[in-house]
């Protein structure tokens, strides 16, 4: 878990966007590694890995009924 920098060449016209909110990455990301899968997620800030925890519990809650 830690904030990164989005280096890019000024002619570099890919986007980057929050692997949980979609929101636009513009200079730099929060990452953190999912507990079960062990992927690394690219987002907004610190508010969107709590959110990413929250959808992933409704979701295994819903699975379950």
């Amino acid at each position: 878990m830690a904030w990164h920098e989005l280096n890019k060449n000024w002619h570099d016209t890919t986007v980057d966007y929050c692997d949980v909110c979609g929101n636009l990455l513009i200079a730099r990301y929060w990452s953190f590694i999912e507990p079960d899968g062990g992927e690394t997620r690219r987002c907004c800030d610190e508010t969107c890995e709590r959110l990413f925890g929250r959808l992933r519990r409704l979701e295994e809650s819903a699975a379950e009924s």
